[in-house]
């Protein structure tokens, strides 16, 4: 015996809203993931002396067109994604937070590796990132959905039983 149900356009728009979050939040950890994997690497730029009080430590810089290369960790270990809701839409954005926000208390940091400035050329790393998982995104979201789609029909089963 099989049992059916009709499910609303209400339902099904509620899974689909469900599905797409979740795969947004899968991508942006992906792109979190990225992000920190490229803040992890040895600059094969200028070496030079520098570091916290007169002790002085021996460091590379990256070589313009690379990604910043690691010297304290700050700008990597910053890098954190969270939800915000978006007010009056009853959906959710995942959004970078602590790239913005968290690296030596100026926002303005990522900016400047990013794109250069006058004095420096661009060390980027969020592009390369967000090209590296792109790909990829489109196919996590639907199969996001279908899920939210199989767990939606699964419910309603169960209550019909």
């Amino acid at each position: 015996m099989s049992a059916s149900h009709n499910f609303s356009a209400a339902d099904i728009m509620s899974a689909n809203i469900e599905g797409i979050e979740r795969g947004l939040k899968i991508a942006m950890i992906e792109l979190q993931i990225e992000l920190r994997e490229k803040l992890s690497k040895v600059g094969t730029g200028a070496g030079y002396f520098g570091g916290a009080k007169k002790l002085g430590f021996f460091r590379t810089r990256s070589a313009p067109g690379e990604p910043p290369a690691v010297d304290t960790g700050t700008l990597r270990n910053s890098v954190q994604s969270k939800p915000q809701y978006i007010a009056g839409t009853g959906m959710t954005s995942i959004v970078l937070a602590g790239l913005v926000a968290g690296v030596n208390k100026d926002a303005r940091i990522p900016r400047w590796l990013e794109y250069g400035t006058s004095r420096m050329k661009a060390r980027p790393f969020i592009a390369p990132s967000l090209e590296v998982i792109r790909p990829s995104v489109a196919g996590t979201i639907g199969d996001q959905m279908q899920r939210s789609i199989k767990r939606m029909k699964r419910r309603a089963m169960k209550a019909a039983q």
